[in-house]
């Protein structure tokens, strides 16, 4: 399978009347239509779930990645995101129901999602890599082709970005508060560790990509699974960069993150976040539960902005739930 978009491709990105449907459904957005919304998708899923095939060649179930679409974007308060998915799934079976096709059609949504939005976020970074880059390219030239990840030590890869970062944070690691290994000493009281500046959304969502239209289609989903501003959406590659799309972290937390092994889950207290796990915590991290960012530099450095946050805990949370993190790392290939 190719990820481009041609007569071999199953896809709904450039279905005209698929997307014209979708955006009458997700025009009302009374809170009341949400939750219908989502028990009607949730229904359809049940109906169709032992006709709808996996995702070749990864074998992660169509079924549990749609569930997962709307379940992790409710675990991680995307509100948005859950109404977007709960109408993609509601349209998809509709459009396929005059032919008794809604399965299939089911499945073409399920395999856009997979590559055109899971693959982006997870593609960056795999366990069986050293976590120094977030930058990575796929080569889809032959069936193995496998995914090279830069290893560009990171504080060289955008000295400002990371300078920025350094500053606002007041050179600690954002969640643990340790200090910079390389500028030591310090007191031996005090936790150190290696800093690196860590992209919230990764550059892949925008890198340029020999599969030519992939990267309008990432975008497309992102803009309707999120209520980001036209503004941000249409110059996200600038954002990319942006100390608003970043966190100092030390190493382990760092690795753990790129891992999607944990993410930050909203609270009620602005700027601040719970650090949700996914895996097992480990011991030198059991005592950090939660993050609060401030600008120590007293500059007015931007924190995190908090779409970009509950983006990638919804995109954590759906990778999980669905099997599609592990599939990625155990095929570590782009599927020609």
């Amino acid at each position: 399978m190719s990820l481009t978009s041609n007569e071999s491709t199953p896809t709904l990105l450039n279905d005209y009347t698929f997307k014209t449907d979708l955006l009458t459904i997700m025009s009302d957005t009374a809170p009341e239509t949400n939750d219908k919304l989502k028990h009607h998708a949730k229904a359809i899923l049940q109906e169709v779930r032992s006709t709808m095939t996996s995702i070749y060649p990864y074998g992660v179930s169509t079924y549990r990645l749609l569930d997962a679409m709307i379940d992790g974007s409710e675990q991680a308060g995307l509100s948005t995101g859950v109404h977007y998915a709960a109408a993609a799934i509601l349209v998809a079976y509709q459009k396929g129901e005059a032919s008794n096709s809604s399965a299939s059609e089911l499945t073409k949504l399920a395999h856009d999602w997979f590559f055109f939005l899971l693959w982006p976020f997870k593609k960056t970074f795999r366990p069986s890599y050293s976590p120094q880059s977030e930058f990575s390219t796929p080569t889809p030239q032959s069936h193995a082709s496998k995914v090279i990840v830069d290893t560009v030590p990171a504080a060289s890869q955008n000295s400002h970005f990371l300078d920025l970062l350094t500053r606002r944070e007041g050179d600690k690691c954002a969640v643990t508060g340790a200090l910079n290994t390389f500028n030591a000493p310090h007191p031996r009281t005090h936790r150190e560790a290696q800093l690196n500046g860590a992209h919230i959304l990764p550059r892949s969502i925008v890198q340029e990509h020999p599969e030519g239209n992939r990267i309008a289609g990432t975008i497309d989903i992102i803009k309707h699974f999120t209520n980001l501003p036209l503004s941000i959406i249409d110059d996200m590659s600038r954002m990319i960069d942006d100390p608003s799309n970043g966190m100092l972290l030390e190493q382990t937390l760092r690795y753990a993150s790129d891992c999607y092994m944990c993410c930050l889950d909203s609270t009620d207290v602005l700027d601040k976040y719970k650090i949700h796990w996914f895996r097992s915590i480990p011991s030198d991290l059991e005592d950090f539960t939660e993050v609060q960012f401030k600008d120590h530099s007293q500059t007015g450095i931007p924190p995190p902005n908090p779409m970009f946050i509950v983006l990638r805990s919804a995109i954590s949370h759906i990778l999980n739930l669905s099997g599609a993190s592990e599939a990625i790392d155990k095929q570590g290939r782009v599927p020609s």
